[in-house]
């Protein structure tokens, strides 16, 4: 019962932001982490290349830019004496791009899918660049690939989506910059991890992978709100506790068999597995009671408590505790029946024939 209410404590929903304790816990941990990497390298960055330093010292990734380059935009910093380590006039897109709809740039950049964000992006953040499905299609077509350049400001910040790159490219230059520099590739790995960790239980949420290489942005931000990549990971992660929690209690009883007991190991072992099946039960039913009771008295977001995994654990071993106890007892008493009609017990006579 401890395993649900701790679960259920730490994969709580809470707005992305400075307010979110698990959001605010990750990224110290990340700046006390990635402070071990030497800012080695070329300090001035430039087109697919994120210098060291930023990859250590800023909490940001590339692909959570929104803003484009535009030349309002970029007169509005030169006005605020914001500088760049490389001209960027020539990276103002010709075009008004069209990759996403504000919040929902999560389901359509590569570096938000928790599988696929491992290589694209790692690379987006070793590359400054933000790689995107342009054309997400179920029956209506092939995905494509679109890679942008991101801008940052000489001190790391404004981050603004410029001109189309290339996704080969990037990845090739990602590749080839972590056989010159490895500790790159490491810190921006470490830096990816922990900001889908960030990500995982808030109102948005986390796709499931490979999601948006088949539907639509909007049918990808409608699936994840019924099933997220976070929710996923709850259940797996309930289960497996509840697994090892299971295993120390059935290794602790079976510690404590005695064989000068008049009681088979077998036997035994089916009075480990009753004790663990009901504490199961009782644990999965409490849940049970207190999600419905809250769902009747109008809170929906309830469900959300709903202990999955342990229920998953629950009805397996109903089924296969169930049938061990049963085909124990079922030894045990015929096996015992047996003994008293080989004669021994029973002290029969022979009777003969003659």
């Amino acid at each position: 019962m401890a395993r649900i209410v701790i679960v259920n404590e730490l994969t709580k929903t809470e707005a992305a932001g400075s307010q979110n304790r698990n959001e605010t816990k990750l990224h110290e941990f990340q700046e006390k982490l990635l402070k071990r990497f030497n800012t080695g390298g070329p300090v001035h960055e430039r087109p697919y290349y994120a210098s060291m330093e930023h990859i250590i010292t800023k909490a940001g990734v590339p692909y959570d830019a929104t803003a484009g380059l535009t030349d309002g935009a970029l007169a509005g910093l030169l006005k605020k004496c914001r500088t760049w380590d490389f001209d960027i006039s020539n990276m103002i897109p010709d075009e008004k791009l069209f990759l996403f709809k504000g919040a929902n740039h999560r389901f359509a950049t590569l570096g938000h899918d928790p599988i696929l964000g491992l290589i694209f992006g790692t690379g987006n953040i070793m590359t400054n660049t933000i790689t995107c499905v342009k054309t997400p299609a179920f029956l209506s077509g092939i995905p494509v690939l679109t890679t942008n350049h991101v801008v940052y400001t000489s001190d790391f910040k404004d981050p603004r989506i410029a001109t189309y790159g290339s996704t080969a490219v990037m990845l090739q230059q990602a590749a080839e910059r972590t056989k010159d520099q490895p500790g790159a590739f490491i810190a921006s790995l470490i830096k990816q991890l922990i900001h889908i960790g960030t990500d995982f239980y808030t109102p948005c949420g986390i796709q499931i992978p490979g999601a948006n290489l088949i539907l639509s942005n909007t049918q990808v931000e409608k699936l994840t709100g019924y099933i997220s990549s976070g929710d996923i990971f709850k259940v797996g992660t309930s289960a497996k506790l509840a697994d090892l929690i299971n295993l120390l209690i059935s290794t602790l009883h079976m510690l404590m068999y005695d064989p000068s007991m008049n009681v088979s190991r077998n036997l035994y072992s089916a009075r480990t597995r009753k004790i663990v099946l009901y504490s199961n039960m009782i644990a999965t039913g409490s849940n049970v009671i207190w999600v419905g009771s809250n769902m009747y008295a109008g809170n929906e977001d309830a469900i959300r408590q709903l202990d999955i995994g342990g229920l998953i654990v629950t009805v397996q071993r109903l089924i296969n505790d169930t049938e061990y106890i049963r085909r124990i007892k079922e030894e045990f008493v015929f096996g015992g029946f047996n003994k008293k009609i080989q004669g021994s017990g029973l002290e029969l006579e022979d009777i003969s024939w003659d």
